[in-house]
């Protein structure tokens, strides 16, 4: 594989690169709620191997998979955002084995006696055993056998629906490991632009290692992304517009890998999401106008299907073009347009939820006008223009923008009003 070229181009260039940003800042998963989803994968790790488990002593390891292993997790601000953790169960057993019996028995495992403290919270799903708390987290398991031989511990999972048990099950050839590593690969951290991000918004995710395979430690604003970023405002965008909504959503994995493999390289933060998105809504309109369902597979296997079970139809397809249509419009004006600080404000909250938006302006007109009360404007004299604050030494601002039609200080602020 090719290495990838880390871009230290200035990715925060003005008013809206900054607002965007802080969005993302704030939909990062809190430090706590990550060391507590640290600290249940080790527990369940230890449970399901425990003495008298049906599966002790066939527990080869356990990893985490999906938003942890890329490190996308957004945090719960809707009812079915995800505040998940996937792990893979790689078992000692044959990898022909009936998926049948082996989820019934991950499911039996994880459950444990009545008196258990999971016998009440743990559902058989179709492909994993997930655990449900009562503050909303899932740790989902999904049973796995490594395939001798095969790269990135590619390996065979799990297929059968308990509501139709006389249906037979089938095997499904996965490398969710191989898969998060080219994610990763794929997507580094962009010193510059966590420098400026960093300079703004301080969060601390240091986390203590885990008693198994360890889930991978949260990313410090720091060591992000555009990319990485762009996926996680993408995931969020997505959950908003599916919360209501009685039907599978498009699935992370393929959302990550659509935004890894388009690169954007010398481009402020706003453009660089718009050009994610675009991309994203662009493939799937053409497999909708070409009257097929989007293909994709993961790029390290090919005989793993990304798309296998969405999307289902072409209803679910043309939902989330339209969603996409959306997203892109949006987005559109909000880079290349002149929208003042209140309009900013009313796009982020449609596409990301109102309470983020609002802190994040509120945030901002206030810096704003501690900088003007402290001598430091940032307006340029005779223009009417916004100069962003970058890092000292770091980042020089290249561009401004029209003067938003709102009082930085003196008065009640508009959002306020």
């Amino acid at each position: 594989m090719n290495a990838v070229i880390r871009d230290t181009s200035n990715h925060i260039l003005d008013e809206g690169d900054l607002l965007l940003a802080d969005v993302a800042a704030r939909i990062q998963l809190a430090p706590s709620d990550y060391d507590k989803a640290d600290g249940r994968y080790n527990t369940l790790a230890n449970w399901i191997e425990r003495d008298g488990s049906p599966l002790q002593g066939l527990v080869g390891f356990v990893y985490g998979q999906g938003g942890m292993a890329t490190r996308s997790v957004v945090a719960n601000r809707a009812s079915n955002d995800e505040y998940d953790v996937d792990a893979i169960v790689g078992l000692l057993v044959q990898p022909t084995s009936d998926p049948q019996l082996v989820l019934d028995t991950l499911y039996q495992s994880v459950r444990g006696e009545r008196e258990s403290r999971y016998y009440e919270v743990t559902t058989r799903c179709t492909r994993c055993i997930q655990v449900a708390y009562a503050d909303g987290m899932h740790v989902d398991l999904t049973p796995a056998v490594l395939l001798l031989g095969r790269p990135n511990r590619e390996s065979v999972i799990f297929h059968h629906r308990a509501e139709t048990p006389h249906v037979a099950g089938r095997h499904v050839i996965a490398n969710p490991y191989g898969f998060a590593e080219w994610f990763k690969e794929n997507t580094p951290p962009e010193a510059l632009f966590g420098a400026a991000f960093g300079g703004y918004v301080a969060m601390d995710r240091a986390l203590a290692k885990a008693q198994t395979e360890p889930l991978p430690v949260q990313l410090k604003p720091h060591e992000t992304s555009r990319a990485l970023l762009s996926l996680q405002l993408t995931k969020r965008f997505r959950n908003l517009r599916y919360n209501d909504r009685d039907r599978r959503c498009p699935p992370s994995v393929l959302l990550s890998k659509l935004i890894a493999e388009h690169k954007v390289y010398k481009a402020g933060f706003a453009v660089a999401l718009l050009s994610h998105v675009t991309y994203i809504r662009d493939e799937f309109r053409a497999a909708q106008q070409a009257a097929r369902l989007y293909h994709a597979v993961n790029p390290i296997c090919r005989a793993d299907v990304l798309t296998d079970r969405w999307p289902g139809t072409p209803a679910d397809q043309d939902l989330w073009c339209r969603d996409l249509d959306h997203y892109v419009a949006e987005l559109t004006v909000y880079a290349h347009g002149a929208p003042t600080l209140a309009q900013r404000q009313a796009i982020l909250a449609d596409l990301f939820g109102e309470q983020t938006a609002r802190s994040a302006v509120r945030d901002f007109a206030e810096r704003m006008g501690q900088d003007k009360e402290a001598g430091r404007s940032r307006y340029i004299p005779g223009s009417g223009r916004l100069v962003v604050p970058a890092a000292p030494a770091l980042l020089a601002p290249t561009r401004g923008r029209a003067e938003p039609r709102t009082s930085y200080y003196g008065g009640d602020p508009w959002w306020r009003r």
